[in-house]
């Protein structure tokens, strides 16, 4: 496979320091989850209880990134950046207190909500700057890169997590990745290309509306909550399955071989020089996605878990990548950075709705039935778009 593109897109001048600040900044998107999870469970709550929480912290980030999206559009992106990271800090730090001091739920709930409305927007951000910083012949070379980060976010995260919380705690686990979130942020709002970052004429059309006056983001941000749901049940079925057939800790490099498939799949996307759109690509990629999922809840056993789960991650990256390319298409002038929130409103709404649904399930039904809610979540987004295919493709 050649890499030459990948090569040439890092060395264009502050291109790897900005990446590099935003991997930082979101490995603990991957570290979060199990890491709050193991907490949890180390504090005597059933995944019932958990996945409330973790419900509560994805969709307030899907209450505040469109927000926040609207407010660098308008205003640039340090004041933003700088503000959240400090607030997401205090926030993550008041989370582990409350759960050791023996917090209940409703408690806990209030603070993870609180925590996710301050998560910085560093995704949307980097997304903003890429066609500026790499030029349009290497903007979807750059999207698979950023996707492909997102996949080593949730290949070491994962393990990064575990590891932290068997040989340190649990609560270390998730206070290392708050600290990480606010370094990382720090750096972003701190690049050049961040702090000469101005705000484009907003396109008079989309002033009210916003980025969802488009039909086609319309149409792509359904599809996605829906298909999103697939990846909160996983949040809470691989854990569960690894409790269940192993240990708690086996839950992470279970995980890791999710990233892992993922990873392999977006190095091939971000290889190639496509000649189709980002619509088309899009709604291929989604299949595979969906088809991908459908032999997880079969496996009955670690080994064959670990099997199927590799070829559960081929299509995400891909379909990250293609997705980020789509909305860039789509965007109305002006609303670009809010156009990529509603994106990631997509994923974390439809990912709590997934951890919520999962956890009850888990508790009241069992595991294989929370791990089928993937597959039929991933292939119901697929209806969605493809029923709504001419606004993405026209």
């Amino acid at each position: 496979m050649g890499l030459r593109r990948y090569r040439e897109l890092l060395a264009i001048p502050g291109v790897t320091p900005l990446l590099l600040a935003a991997f930082v900044a979101r490995l603990p998107y991957g570290m979060f989850a199990l890491a709050v999870i193991l907490l949890l469970r180390a504090e005597g709550f059933d995944y019932a209880a958990i996945g409330i929480v973790t419900a509560a912290s994805g969709l307030s980030v899907g209450v505040a990134a469109p927000v926040l999206g609207r407010v660098i559009d308008r205003v640039g992106q340090t004041r933003v950046l700088v503000a959240t990271a400090v607030a997401s800090a205090l926030a993550g730090v008041a989370l582990v207190a409350a759960a050791l001091a023996g917090a209940g739920t409703a408690l806990l709930t209030v603070l993870a909500f609180a925590g996710g409305l301050a998560v910085p927007p560093v995704s949307p951000s980097l997304r903003t700057l890429l066609p500026g910083v790499v030029g349009r012949d290497r903007l979807d070379t750059a999207f698979a890169f950023d996707a492909l980060q997102l996949e080593g976010v949730f290949i070491a995260g994962p393990l990064l997590a575990a590891a932290i919380a068997t040989g340190i705690s649990p609560e270390a686990a998730v206070l290392t990745g708050v600290a990480m979130q606010t370094a990382g942020a720090l750096a972003v709002a701190a690049a050049p290309a961040s702090r000469a970052w101005r705000p484009a004429e907003r396109d008079p059309g989309s002033r009210r509306a916003g980025a969802l006056s488009i039909p086609g983001l319309r149409t792509l941000v359904a599809a996605l909550a829906i298909t999103a749901i697939s990846l909160g049940a996983l949040e809470i079925g691989i854990p569960a399955f690894a409790e269940q057939e192993g240990t708690r800790s086996d839950a992470g490099w279970l995980f890791a071989l999710w990233g892992a498939g993922s990873l392999a799949g977006g190095l091939f996307y971000g290889a190639r020089q496509w000649r189709s759109g980002p619509g088309r690509r899009y709604l291929f990629i989604a299949a595979g996605l969906a088809i991908g999922l459908a032999p997880l809840p079969l496996a009955g056993s670690l080994p064959a878990f670990a099997a199927v789960v590799v070829i559960a991650g081929l299509c995400l990256a891909p379909s990250t990548a293609a997705c980020y390319s789509l909305v860039g298409e789509l965007a109305p002038e002006g609303a670009l950075t809010e156009a990529y929130a509603w994106q990631i409103v997509a994923y974390v709404s439809g990912s709590a709705v997934g951890a919520w649904v999962a956890g009850v399930v888990v508790e009241e039904v069992g595991v294989g039935v929370a791990l089928a809610c993937a597959p039929a979540a991933a292939a119901l987004g697929l209806v969605v778009a493809l029923a709504g295919r001419r606004s993405l493709t026209a």
